[in-house]
Order: C-alpha cells, then sequence, then structure tokens
C-alpha cells in the first residue's frame, strides 16, 4: 500500500490536471450527509482541511461571479432530491480507482483515444504514480463513486470491478457542459471531487 502523502507530494500528484480543464477540491465532513458537504465543495464554502493544493479552474472567471458554483449543477437539498441526485452516481471498488483517476486527467477522457493520438504508454508510469499518490490520500475505508458510465471488465478484473482504461460508455452530467466525468470521494473525515469537463 502507498504512504499517505504529504502536501508536497499531493501538490506533485495534482499536476496531472493542470494540463486540461478539471477540478480536484476537498473539503471537511460537516454535515448529516456526504452529498451536503458535496455541494459546499462546489460552492467553494469550505478550505481543505489540510490547506493542501486544490485546483479550481474558474477560479476568477466572470461565470463564477454571477454563479458561485459554476460549473457545477448544485445537488438539491430535499431529501427526495438527494436521493435522484445519488442515483446518478455509481459506486466505484477502490482497485478502479486508480484508472479512474487516469482517465480524468487524459486529454479526451478516454484511454483507447488518448493512447491513439497521445503517447499515452509514455506518460502512463507517471499517471500512474500520481494517481497512486492521490488515491493514498483516502483511508481504507473510503467511498467513492462517479458519473461515468462502466466500461467493460478488463483481463482478471471482475465485471464489478470496471476497468476505465476500456472506452468510456457515457455519463450523467453534473454541470453546465454535456460531457462531464467526475470521482466523488468520500471518508469519514472528508469529501473530495475530481472533476474534468469537456467544455467544447
Amino acid at each position: 500500500m502507498t504512504t499517505a502523502p504529504d502536501a508536497e507530494a499531493w501538490a506533485a500528484a495534482l499536476t496531472m490536471y493542470e494540463r486540461r480543464y478539471s477540478y480536484v477540491l476537498v473539503g471537511p465532513r460537516t454535515h448529516q450527509h456526504w452529498v451536503q458537504d458535496v455541494a459546499a465543495v462546489m460552492r467553494r464554502e469550505p478550505t481543505d482541511p489540510r490547506s493542501w493544493k486544490w485546483i479550481d479552474a474558474d477560479e476568477g472567471a466572470e461565470e463564477r461571479l454571477e454563479d458561485p458554483f459554476f460549473p457545477f449543477v448544485l445537488p438539491p437539498s430535499d431529501p427526495q432530491g438527494v436521493a435522484a441526485w445519488q442515483v446518478a452516481l455509481s459506486t466505484v471498488p477502490r482497485m478502479s480507482v486508480e484508472r479512474l483517476l487516469v482517465m480524468l486527467a487524459t486529454t479526451w477522457l478516454d484511454v483507447p483515444s488518448e493512447r491513439a493520438r497521445n503517447h499515452f504508454e509514455t506518460r502512463r508510469p507517471k499517471l500512474e504514480h500520481n494517481a497512486r499518490t492521490i488515491l493514498a490520500h483516502f483511508p481504507e475505508e473510503a467511498s467513492f463513486y462517479t458519473n461515468s458510465g462502466y466500461p467493460g471488465s478488463h483481463g482478471e478484473r471482475p465485471a464489478d470491478a470496471p476497468d476505465f482504461y476500456d472506452a468510456t460508455t457515457g455519463c450523467t452530467p453534473f454541470s453546465r457542459y454535456d460531457w462531464d466525468l467526475g470521482m466523488i470521494a468520500v471518508s469519514e473525515h472528508e469529501v473530495g471531487i475530481f472533476w474534468s469537463f469537456d467544455a467544447t
């Protein structure tokens, strides 16, 4: 198991998202339901409990002045709305999270496309190292969720452990754009969102 990162290692790992339109935001658990904590992070209300690096691609943008949670569509606050919002999320087993984090760092949010156009195999060791560093930030009991359609299983991986290096099959957008893919990490003390957008 990879040792939990320090602030320097965390910041270095997050550089893989600086090449594209992405968000990495972490905030504390302060509400009874973690969806409320995710909503607070989407509004950039809290700060990282450790004061570590964030990536906020639209910080200072005009759209943010008009809409404090741009580009996200804020989760609802009523119980029925929260339940409907969660239906759009699939649970991701920890063994699949590393490849999901890598996929979110690719130019086209699709590893097969990245392989065909952008020398993915050359970049792969560094991307996977960074993804393992990020994953190690969250304890073993953490839960992970995605709005991505599950790609097919790969090799020895069981069907319920998706391989995000296969073609992305779809998504339920959580933003103002037609195509966005992300991951929510939930632990006892923190929530983290890792989100990438196709704003074209």
